[in-house]
C-alpha cells in the first residue's frame, strides 16, 4: 500500500476539519427545534416517562433525523413553577437498522444512543460513516455533536472473531 505525502494527508486532515465548522454552527441551531417521532405505532408507559415507537420510526431536529425499527426516548421533566413542569427527552435508544442523518453526513449501526444532554451519539454494530463520497468502516462510533468531533473504534476480537479488529476508511479526492 503507497503512503501518501505527509503535505498531501495534512491537506486532506485540514480540508476534512474545516468541512465540520460549518456544520457544528447547524447543530448547534437544530439542537434547540422540538423533536417530532413518528412511527407506525407508539406506545407510552407513564409511570416509567417512556415511550416506545415502533416500525419505520424518525426522530426528526431540525436537519437531523435518527431511524430505526424501534425508538425508545426517555422523558424528564423541568419544573417550570410549583404546580407546572414541561417533559423533555433526555435520550433516545435506538434498535435495529439505525440511521443517523445530518446535513453533511450518514451514519448507519446496529443499535444507538442519542443522549440529548451530552449531545452525544454513539452507534454500535458494523458501523459505516459516509461523508460525501469517503467511507468510514468500524464497530462503534461516538459522535459530539456540539464540538463536531467523531471516533470511530474497531471490533475487538470476542466481538468479531473473524475481523482483524481494524477501522477502514475509503478518502476519495476532490474533483474541484
Amino acid at each position: 500500500m503507497k503512503i501518501p505525502n505527509r503535505p498531501l494527508l495534512m491537506s486532506w486532515v485540514l480540508l476534512l476539519l474545516l468541512g465540520t465548522l460549518p456544520a457544528l454552527a447547524q447543530f448547534e441551531d437544530d439542537s434547540e427545534e422540538p423533536i417530532e417521532i413518528t412511527a407506525d405505532s407508539m406506545e407510552w408507559l407513564n409511570d416509567e416517562r417512556i415511550a416506545i415507537a415502533r416500525g419505520n420510526a424518525d426522530a426528526v431536529q431540525g436537519r437531523y433525523t435518527l431511524s430505526a425499527h424501534v425508538l425508545t426516548a426517555y422523558m424528564a421533566e423541568t419544573p417550570l413553577t410549583d404546580s407546572n413542569a414541561v417533559s423533555r427527552i433526555r435520550r433516545i435508544n435506538a434498535e435495529g437498522n439505525v440511521i443517523l442523518t445530518t446535513p453533511k453526513e450518514t451514519a448507519r449501526g446496529g443499535t444507538g444512543t442519542y443522549d440529548l444532554e451530552k449531545k452525544i451519539v454513539v452507534l454500535v454494530g458494523s458501523v459505516v460513516l459516509t461523508q460525501g463520497d469517503n467511507v468510514l468502516h468500524g464497530q462503534k462510533l461516538i459522535m459530539d455533536l456540539t464540538t463536531g468531533r467523531s471516533r470511530l473504534e474497531g471490533a475487538t476480537p470476542t466481538i468479531s472473531p473473524k475481523g482483524d479488529g481494524r477501522v477502514r476508511a475509503i478518502f476519495r479526492p476532490s474533483q474541484d
